[in-house]
């Protein structure tokens, strides 16, 4: 009997020490199990660009402007916000972009709402995908954002669309738990990614062109500088 007296006072510390190893292993796989939720929010700086001389309708349905992907992938449900972002990334762009913009609340409500309006733009998300570190054996997370902005007449009369992707990585942190933020980053990323072609493409795309007058002058836009 005297001899086990210090074998039980040594398992103490020794059970404790198991008993933390087995609940920081359960946080982790409940975390794992866990959903990741957030927001990406993405700051679209202005653009410095020629405004086109035309007023155009902008139509945001409900779909672009609460946009939320959702999915379930190894056993992490991810419920990623982009909505809100995008939104008010589309708008000021187009403000930036063309001598007025009016805001529509129907595809065919532009000539009834101004006169002036000469066509309607909706932007769609057409697809969210993104991969992780664990899908690509690459410390990297990475989002691609697929948009399609369709054209119509004043009246909602189909013309033309035109689409093209956003593209966004972020290096994840060997920090557990870090990747939601290095993941809220990529999708941020590829938001400023389709702005810039907006920016940069926008205006040579047919569904452009056929809105200006070959005759119209060009009006310079002021020059404001990027937010901080």
């Amino acid at each position: 009997m005297t001899a086990a007296t210090p074998l039980r006072h040594l398992s103490v510390p020794r059970c404790r020490r198991t008993a933390r190893w087995l609940a920081a292993c359960a946080a982790a796989l409940l975390a794992a199990c866990g959903t990741t939720q957030f927001e990406a929010e993405s700051v679209i700086p202005q653009p410095l660009v020629t405004r086109i001389p035309v007023v155009v309708g902008v139509h945001l349905p409900p779909a672009f402007r609460e946009a939320v992907h959702r999915e379930k992938r190894d056993g992490v449900e991810y419920a990623i916000s982009v909505g809100k972002s995008q939104a008010a990334g589309f708008d000021r762009l187009m403000n930036a972009m063309f001598t007025r913009v009016v805001p529509v609340g129907s595809l065919e409500a532009g000539a009834v709402t101004d006169a002036d309006v000469r066509g309607v733009f909706e932007p769609v998300l057409e697809d969210f995908s993104f991969v992780t570190p664990r899908d690509t054996g690459t410390p990297l997370y990475a989002v691609s954002l697929k948009y399609r902005i369709n054209a119509y007449t004043p009246a909602g009369v189909a013309v033309d669309s035109w689409t093209f992707t956003g593209y966004g990585a972020q290096a994840g942190s060997p920090v557990p738990g870090q990747g939601k933020l290095a993941l809220q980053q990529a999708a941020s990323l590829a938001m400023r990614d389709a702005a810039a072609k907006i920016a940069v493409e926008f205006r040579e795309q047919a569904i452009v062109r056929s809105l200006i007058e070959p005759t119209a002058p060009l009006v310079e836009a002021p020059v404001q500088p990027p937010p901080p």
